[in-house]
């Protein structure tokens, strides 16, 4: 009966260790994969969107960007995008202000002022990175 007391004795602080250490990888892990996808350039955000819609391709492409008017705040560029199937494909991408309130159009794929979300100045951490290498996923 001693040897079953000295063995609990010893067991059951590292189980109560163990279970710690795994509750705070699956919470780290859970803010990982729950966290809103955030985007640093508008051709992610642009790809973003034609992967939620099924649309293949290669790159996207910003071409020509410049304040619409001279009196105006607005943002535009053309969009190139490089497909598979169509070749490059033509769109444009405007914006109420620099780099807020964006929106999309691209007719060959029947995209019309489709919002994109919101740019962000969000370093990549680098254990983050280093997760996505290892895996071969991108969050």
């Amino acid at each position: 009966m001693t040897s079953v007391r000295n063995l609990t004795k010893h067991v059951l602080p590292i189980l109560v260790i163990a279970a710690c250490i795994l509750s705070c990888v699956a919470l780290a892990l859970a803010a990982v994969f729950l966290r809103p996808r955030s985007f640093a350039t508008f051709s992610d955000a642009i790809g973003y969107v034609l992967d939620q819609r099924g649309i293949a391709y290669e790159s996207v492409l910003i071409e020509r960007t410049w304040p619409d008017t001279v009196n105006d705040i607005t943002y535009g560029a053309n969009l190139l995008i490089v497909t598979p199937n169509k070749g490059t494909v033509i769109g444009r991408l405007d914006c109420r202000g620099w780099k807020k309130d964006c929106f999309f159009t691209v007719r060959a794929f029947e995209i019309y002022r489709e919002p994109l979300p919101e740019l962000t100045e969000q370093r990549r951490l680098p254990w983050i990175a280093w997760i996505e290498q290892a895996l071969g996923v991108r969050f």
